[in-house]
């Protein structure tokens, strides 16, 4: 059945007049360095709303890791979307992520939480590559950190991302901090996990490894 240019107009403007009411709540902008024993890394993430409604709201983590022992070894990781938010919670979103292995687009629905205390935020994106052979994927963003005393608060956070098909996971990774908050400035311990599936080509076979890199944080939030 075919669309006619007035029904797509009818579907846009109630889409608007849907989410005409909606402030989407929540805005998390910040830049840290974490320092393990196997690899530094420097992240930036940002997920705030566009326009004054909150209709319209972006998202990106950034972050690149360099080895020790090899630091001409680059990891870069990019995931930048953007989301039409249909309600305080759902929404679909648009953009793309990349990594050593290219670019890649992609589509996804999203799912904003934030409590009414402001101590907590939730940002889950289910994916799909828009590829002929697509990947799906799970990534996330939680954060925690309730307040202790007047100034103090603690910090907890949890990044994860698991890339798979029908047949195989191809990659997952998860990002653990604990710590402390003062006056918007985050410290304490973290932990990264990278988990590829790749191509044994000495016993011909999938193969699955856990890359753990343990070490510390510091990280400025930016309101």
């Amino acid at each position: 059945m075919e669309v006619t240019k007035t029904e797509w107009k009818a579907l846009i403007i109630g889409l608007l007049l849907v989410s005409s009411s909606i402030r989407v709540r929540g805005q998390l902008v910040y830049a840290e360095l974490f320092g393990g024993h196997r690899q530094a890394q420097h992240e930036l993430l940002i997920s705030k709303p566009i326009d004054s409604l909150g209709i319209i709201s972006f998202f990106n983590l950034t972050y690149f890791t360099v080895d020790y022992e090899d630091q001409n070894r680059v990891d870069p990781f990019i995931y930048s979307v953007i989301t039409f938010n249909f309600n305080q919670n759902l929404g679909v979103a648009g953009g793309g992520y990349m990594t050593q292995a290219g670019f890649v687009p992609i589509a996804a629905f999203s799912y904003q939480y934030f409590n009414q205390k402001g101590d907590l935020d939730l940002n889950v994106f289910p994916t799909v590559e828009l590829s002929y052979r697509p990947n799906y994927e799970l990534f996330g963003l939680f954060v925690f950190t309730p307040k202790l005393t007047d100034y103090l608060k603690l910090f907890s956070q949890l990044t994860f991302s698991s890339n798979f098909n029908f047949s195989q996971h191809n990659f997952s990774f998860q990002q653990i901090r604990l710590g402390l908050e003062y006056q918007d400035f985050q410290f304490g311990v973290g932990a990264d996990t990278q988990i590829p599936t790749f191509m044994d080509p000495i016993r011909n076979e999938l193969t699955t490894e856990v890359n753990p890199n343990i070490g510390l944080f510091v990280r400025k939030t930016f309101m």
